[in-house]
């Protein structure tokens, strides 16, 4: 386990057995991380979409002796921690600068620097998670404005703050998960995530969806759904306001069967399981450890880094894995998935689910 240097920051230490912070002062001269091995050897305009969801799929458990978490300043605190159901993880990708903001455990969106942090392609990724917070004004002192998720393009920690303290403030106040909804912002060219006709944040090159579809409308939607569902169980939207028409394409059914063949490479159907307690640590069929909270699968017989499009039949919703081990072992079901990838699709408390399987390009 590697070890890095941050400055002027205290470091606690994430125990499972207490449930508790153990906060251990440091010099400023002394920083902790954890470092993960990864690939980031490709242009970032090539690999984005699969080393950002490969990125989240490496980081580390949330409850293990070994992880130790890099805090913020007292001032950026609150002593109301009831409210704060966020969580973000700070980590290197592709030589830039990443934190992935979760909801109640589950991934929502990533926020990406503009600016490379690490020129060596060699280098590892390496993940901290951020101490949580709570309501914009604990972001910074003065007054800290939505405007920062966006502004800021290289300090993609900062972005990830101010989101997660509007998140945690939205909860506190118990607001309506109806109102969040998602447009298109053409003066930007980007997707503006709203609550109450206020911007949250915009999805953009820089802002992706952490299991990310490749496509920015697609990612949009995705990560508005999940807020909706996350802060207060509303439906999900079904399609983006203000999107301008499409251009007419001149054989329309021509056009959408040259998309799905690009995309989805075959469909099965059939009942998903999963995994994680038991086997969270332990060397998967890839060689690779099994975690828990990344969105991985285990599948009998598709190549290992396969993506799948895993939709629950039942309630709609939809996640992409990438096959790291082989199962499961009972022949009634064709896929096995970690907890966090059960967890997104609502899989966790029931066990299993009727699923539909669309394997990817």
């Amino acid at each position: 386990m590697n070890q890095k240097i941050w400055g002027g920051i205290t470091v606690s230490v994430l125990t499972t057995v207490l449930g508790a912070t153990i906060s251990i002062p440091v010099s400023s001269a002394e920083t902790v991380t954890q470092t993960v091995t990864g690939n980031s050897d490709a242009q970032l305009a090539e690999e984005l979409p699969s080393s950002a969801t490969a990125a989240i799929e490496k980081l580390p458990a949330q409850p293990t002796p070994e992880f130790q978490v890099a805090e913020f300043p007292e001032q950026l605190r609150t002593a109301n921690t009831s409210e704060i159901i966020t969580n973000i993880y700070a980590y290197e990708l592709a030589g830039r600068q990443a934190a992935t903001l979760y909801v109640r455990s589950i991934p929502v969106l990533t926020f990406l620097g503009s600016q490379e942090i690490n020129a060596d392609p060699t280098k590892d990724i390496v993940a901290t998670e951020v101490e949580k917070i709570a309501t914009p004004s604990s972001v910074a002192p003065g007054n800290a404005t939505i405007s920062d998720a966006n502004g800021s393009e290289n300090d993609s920690i900062r972005r990830a703050q101010v989101v997660a303290a509007r998140i945690n403030e939205l909860h506190g106040n118990n607001v309506n998960a109806e109102s969040i909804t998602v447009r298109w912002n053409g003066s930007y060219k980007s997707y503006s995530i709203q609550v109450n006709g206020q911007e949250l944040v915009q999805v953009d090159e820089n802002t992706i969806l952490p299991d990310t579809t490749k496509d920015l409308a697609e990612d949009a939607l995705q990560a508005t759904n999940r807020l909706r569902r996350l802060i207060g169980y509303a439906p999900p939207l079904k399609e983006i306001a203000d999107l301008p028409p499409a251009p007419k394409p001149r054989t329309v059914q021509k056009v959408a069967r040259s998309t799905t063949r690009r995309r989805v490479r075959s469909q099965m159907r059939g009942m998903a399981s999963w995994y994680g307690p038991g086997f969270h640590g332990r060397r998967t069929a890839s060689g690779e450890r099994f975690n828990q909270y990344a969105l991985t699968a285990a599948h009998r017989t598709l190549r290992f880094g396969t993506r799948v499009r895993v939709t629950n039949m039942r309630n709609g919703r939809s996640v992409i894995v990438r096959i790291n081990d082989r199962g499961p072992h009972s022949r009634s079901r064709v896929i096995d998935l970690s907890r966090a990838a059960a967890r997104v699709i609502g899989v966790e408390r029931s066990g299993t689910a009727a699923v539909r399987l669309e394997v990817l390009y």
